[in-house]
């Protein structure tokens, strides 16, 4: 385990460059951030502007972040060794959760549907339906991309579904349920080391859990 800000509003979690980054959201108090992977510290952070909610957050490459807000239909490109916002743009939907295959930007928008951007304009290149044994599954929020699958977190729940990438099946879950810390927020965070091992972490949380290879 790793501790973790038991103040944070915990939207997008990801592993880069030898640290653990986060974003947190909450009108007025969103954050992205930069911490230590083994004390949980926060070594660096950007506060986004008051009129936005930030979500889910990918890397595009080594200097380039992509951060969605849920209600604005808007992202943000951040440079997360500087923290500062390059560039803001307009999205046609709600922003919960994003995740990069290296050929697109897969986002979420709490529905059970996954559209896949263009990694240069944003533009929507095509989407897909998430189901578990025929029935859609809503929710979908942070996501992580890992051996050719997406992993999504489904909020309101402590599930995380294994979705196939080419047809929206969920070909596996895990339920996090015995693990999730007593009386606090709902999982919310992802993200897979360079071994394959998972962190989670959720909204209010004071730990962050190593899952490892799942």
């Amino acid at each position: 385990m790793i501790p973790h800000d038991p103040g944070a509003f915990t939207q997008g979690l990801e592993i880069r460059c030898g640290y653990l980054w986060e974003s947190t959201g909450i009108y007025g108090q969103s954050t992205f951030r930069k911490t230590d992977m083994e004390t949980g510290e926060v070594l660096d952070m950007l506060r986004l502007p008051d009129t936005v909610f930030a979500e889910g957050f990918t890397f595009l490459d080594d200097s380039t972040v992509c951060l969605l807000t849920w209600k604005e239909h808007s992202a943000f490109l951040l440079n997360p060794w500087t923290m500062e916002i390059r560039e803001e743009f307009y999205l046609n939907t709600e922003g919960w959760g994003i995740c990069c295959t290296g050929e697109f930007l897969v986002q979420s928008d709490g529905t059970s549907i996954l559209r896949f951007r263009d990694t240069g304009d944003f533009s929507v290149r095509d989407s897909i339906s998430v189901t578990l044994n025929g029935n859609p599954q809503f929710f979908l929020n942070e996501l992580e991309y890992l051996n050719g699958q997406i992993l999504a977190n489904q909020w309101r729940t402590s599930r995380i579904l294994f979705i196939n990438q080419e047809n929206g099946h969920v070909e596996r879950f895990i339920n996090l349920s015995s693990v999730v810390p007593q009386s606090v927020g709902v999982l919310n965070g992802i993200a897979a080391g360079e071994d394959e091992t998972l962190y989670c972490t959720g909204k209010y949380w004071p730990i962050t859990l190593i899952l490892g290879n799942l």
